[in-house]
């Protein structure tokens, strides 16, 4: 077996091997022989490499060891001048230093090591030979091709990107550079023999690739030996499904599938990237099975009733983009139209991936506007849609549209008057354990019928009042921070929160009443583990409302200069609705939304609490009845109640968390076009979605939701978290001056809520710049030039 020694040996044993890459040529020298001999040792150096510039690395005993990694722990100074002998001094005196600094005991061995810096970068970075977490079968490949500089990766600098290439698939590649790259890689694994390497490389514009450091990844110890072969299986799974999809299929228009995280309704923005059973069968159950489908059928769109809209590839949700695509279809719209719109839909998608959050207004087009031929006629033309076909769509949308918008949008109303019988919900009187389970089905049951169809239809027309707003700017009719005060002035359900929240306080209202109207909230809705409101200890006593954020009411009304041009843009579109009535429309669908997601909640949140009622009876825990799915469950009632349930859930739900723990390992992009797309992995920089135009720095505070609130100081924060959802709204009783999180959309939960309050706000920023901010020491939000960094110094 290669034996990894110091930096500096390592890189000697494998200079003479190594036929597809280049180590550049070194000097190295005993940190004690500097001590002694600083004029020779520069001598030496001067002689070896008497011009260009150098990087003076560490090489000390046990930085690269096998049972432990201390990359990062020592210094390296780069860009030092071969010929200012004063300067390579004081770099060699930082690199020893830093041996003193950091190690209890300084050994003989330690050694200094001084190569060139490589010219004419292309790209540097480093590679990881399998994924860090679990050691499942990738090779990681962060990157930097923009600065030219050798440590961008290595010093944490935010131009990097990420690769993620499952091993054996390779040949997808499309990158010479990269297939360069891995080749190189590759040689390195034949010579090493080992799994888990960590390989810092430089390729310049020649694509010669130029290997700098090699070392052993130590946390391969915690890796499990059969998570390799397992994703392996379960990709071909993937692989499989995802080519059979690319074609046509019956009932449906457009020529292929595409699967996208975020492109409609955005699972993961409310259950997380790789949920457990439990939550993502009852998305699937209360949504995207049908709900979704049979609520915009009822509003003039294509209807898609029965549909899957959500595919899960290994337990991690994705929306088939062509479903969806087809349900913004109205329904009267001829088959050849929607042929040629859904088509030219998704090459927009696969062309730009990093919209797949921003469909509705950057992507497709689902509801009439005013100004709509001269804003959308020449794209309309270039998605092949002659003069005729061009205006039987838009003919098509608008009635669609002014069908909504009738009668003074009184569909509003009647759809949030469905939602009140959820509103009597409250907790249990089941006696036996059976009795729990059937409650737990009735009251799904009627959070499909009362909460999540009512919704969908409010959440579908929240969508359509903001691309009407956006409409008007475009058109010139208001100012775009004009847009923003009205977003502002729309009260919600958090308002309400937040106003009773201080009533308490000042004892206005007592706990139970509080309680009684907000208890069932959770900051993960579908997830039994996340605890209620009412479930946590001291909620109340810990609320500071006197530092909480302002919820300051601010009441929107159109100048006579607005509201002369909003009627322009309506009378000539033929729409029969005042200005007054267009806004008093687009700001009950907001709000209308948000007091209809909170209804429904509170029939999904008791529904979980007769679970682990049910489930506490049987002798299960939350966390195991959490990997069960519904089907699971509702197999108990249908079965013959003297079999042995405990252990027949108890075993289901441990094969389901073996097949989560692959569902965590698996790696796919946000955007799956085709079947390379399943082993070739980019992770996009995502473009969030900015909220409000201010500008503020904070303490960064990463939340999961099952913190103790107790020991985290709240002040000045900026407030990192995973999805949007309105559980997590106690956040806003304290005192923080932002708000990222990781996914969600333009139009999502977080983003309205953020808007009223006028805060400034990241809203689904992605996975990659998302990790590399959320535990900062200090991150800046500049919404006005939509900026998202961490600050390293106390200046913008």
């Amino acid at each position: 077996m290669f034996y990894f020694a110091t930096k500096a040996q390592t890189l000697e044993s494998l200079r003479p091997v190594l036929r597809l890459s280049t180590i550049p040529q070194s000097f190295s020298f005993a940190a004690t022989r500097w001590i002694d001999e600083r004029g020779a040792v520069l001598a030496e150096l001067t002689g070896i490499f008497p011009e260009g510039y150098l990087i003076v690395r560490s090489s000390a005993v046990g930085e690269d060891a096998y049972a432990e990694s201390r990359a990062g722990v020592y210094e390296s100074i780069p860009f030092v001048s071969a010929v200012d002998g004063q300067a390579l001094a004081g770099a060699i005196d930082t690199v020893i230093a830093s041996y003193a600094r950091r190690k209890s005991a300084r050994s003989s061995d330690d050694l200094v090591l001084v190569q060139p810096m490589v010219d004419n970068i292309s790209m540097a970075g480093v590679v990881f030979t399998q994924e860090l977490q679990n050691g499942a079968p990738y090779y990681v490949i962060n990157y930097d091709d923009i600065s030219g500089r050798h440590d961008a990766v290595t010093s944490g600098a935010d131009l990097t990107r990420t690769l993620l290439i499952h091993r054996g698939y390779e040949r997808h590649m499309r990158s010479s550079r990269f297939s360069r790259l891995i080749e190189a890689v590759q040689e390195i694994e034949d010579v090493v023999g080992l799994p888990g390497i960590d390989i810092e490389f430089v390729v310049n514009t020649a694509e010669e690739v130029y290997i700098v450091q090699v070392r052993p990844l130590a946390v391969r110890r915690n890796w499990n030996r059969s998570t390799a072969r397992r994703v392996d299986q379960a990709l071909d799974q993937t692989r499989e499904f995802v080519r059979d999809r690319l074609r046509p299929l019956p009932n449906i228009v457009g020529d292929r599938s595409l699967y996208s995280l975020m492109s409609d309704w955005n699972p993961v923005e409310m259950l997380g990237a790789a949920p457990r059973p439990l939550a993502l069968s009852l998305y699937r159950h209360l949504i995207t099975d049908s709900i979704w489908a049979e609520a915009r059928a009822g509003m003039g769109y294509r209807d898609l009733s029965g549909r899957s809209l959500l595919i899960e590839f290994n337990g991690r949700p994705y929306i088939d983009v062509r479903e969806s695509f087809n349900s913004f279809l109205p329904a009267s719209l001829p088959v050849p139209i929607a042929e040629k719109l859904v088509n030219a839909w998704l090459d927009r998608l696969q062309e730009h991936p990093e919209l797949h959050d921003k469909v509705e207004f950057e992507v497709t087009l689902t509801t009439h506007v005013p100004g709509f031929g001269r804003l959308y006629g020449g794209v309309l033309a270039d998605w092949g849609l002659g003069s005729e076909e061009r205006g039987e769509f838009e003919g098509c949308l608008k009635n669609l549209t002014l069908n909504v918008l009738a009668e003074r949008g009184q569909l509003l109303e009647d759809e949030l008057a469905k939602t009140i019988p959820l509103q009597r919900v409250g907790a249990s009187d089941c006696g036996r354990n059976t009795d729990c389970l059937y409650q737990a089905k009735q009251l799904l049951t009627l959070c499909r019928e009362y909460g999540t169809k009512p919704f969908s239809v409010l959440a579908r027309c929240a969508f359509m009042a903001e691309a009407v707003l956006r409409a008007l700017v475009a058109g010139d009719a208001i100012l775009p921070e004009r847009a923003m005060a009205f977003r502002a002035s729309v009260r919600t359900v958090l308002a309400d929160f937040l106003e009773d929240m201080r009533r308490v306080r000042e004892g206005g209202i007592g706990e139970k009443e509080f309680f009684d109207r907000y208890g069932h909230l959770r900051p993960s809705s579908y997830d039994i583990l996340s605890p209620r409101y009412d479930q946590r200890q001291n909620f109340l006593s810990l609320l500071e409302t006197e530092n909480a954020v302002r919820n300051e009411a601010y009441e929107f009304n159109l100048s006579g200069e607005e509201r002369r041009a909003v009627a322009a843009l309506l009378d000539a579109e033929g729409y029969a609705l005042s200005p007054e009535d267009l806004f008093r429309f687009m700001s009950r669908a907001i709000a209308g939304r948000e007091e209809a997601k909170f209804r429904f909640t509170r029939a999904l949140s008791q529904a979980l609490e007769e679970i682990a009622l049910w489930g506490e009876e049987l002798g299960l825990s939350r966390d195991e009845l959490s990997f069960l799915r519904l089907e699971d469950l509702w197999g108990f009632l249908s079965s013959s109640p003297m079999l042995p349930w405990e252990d027949l859930m108890r075993s289901k739900a441990w094969a389901n968390r073996e097949n989560h723990e692959i569902c965590q390992a698996i790696c796919l992009p946000y955007v799956i076009c085709g079947v390379a797309d399943v082993d070739i992995v980019p992770l996009h920089k995502s473009r969030p979605n900015f909220i409000t135009k201010g500008a503020v720095r904070g303490l960064a505070l990463y939340l999961t939701g099952h913190e103790n609130v107790a020991e985290l100081d709240f002040k000045g924060a900026i407030v990192f978290i995973e999805s949007a959802d309105p559980g997590f709204d106690w956040i806003f009783s304290r005192p923080i001056v932002g708000l990222v999180t990781k996914y969600g959309g333009a139009n999502s939960h977080m983003a309205i809520r953020c808007a009223e309050l006028r805060m400034p706000a990241a809203i689904g920023c992605g996975e990659q710049l998302f990790e590399s901010l959320k535990h900062s020491r200090e991150v800046g939000l500049d919404c006005a030039t939509e900026r998202l960094s961490a600050q390293r110094s106390p200046q913008w």
